[in-house]
């Protein structure tokens, strides 16, 4: 990765247009039903946006409530509720559940610091001999 892309990994760096939204945060009918599974409108909501921005980053934020305004608003609409429902969901324990439903659901991994630590050495010793 070049340094820009290790600086804006794992971040919203600009507002997210139509496109970009309904690209990753568009909830189909199953995805609409797995988030209503959830016991509250927070949860629900958080929920959505996870797997939202997991689609969109690549990766799950450490806060689920630090996506933009836009994405929250649009991904309320779907499903019914308010953007005001997630406030508070980024200090609720149950985010972790909800990653490891989504990790589970949609196939995604885990990727552990001694996964990228065996790769940055691997990139070096090819680098020594090649």
């Amino acid at each position: 990765m070049s340094e820009e892309q290790r600086t804006r990994f794992g971040r919203f760096c600009e507002e997210s247009d139509e496109g970009q939204l309904a690209g990753s945060f568009l909830m189909d009918p199953s995805a609409r039903r797995r988030a209503m599974a959830a016991k509250s409108a927070r949860n629900r909501l958080g929920w959505a946006i996870q797997l939202g921005t997991v689609r969109y980053l690549g990766t799950f934020l450490d806060n689920p409530e630090q996506v933009p305004a836009v994405v929250v608003h649009y991904v309320a609409e779907q499903l019914g509720l308010q953007a005001g429902d997630l406030a508070g969901y980024g200090a609720m324990e149950h985010r972790w559940d909800h990653q490891e439903q989504i990790r589970t659901a949609y196939g995604y991994t885990k990727f552990e610091f001694d996964q990228w630590f065996r790769g940055v050495i691997e990139i070096r010793a090819k680098g020594a001999t090649g």
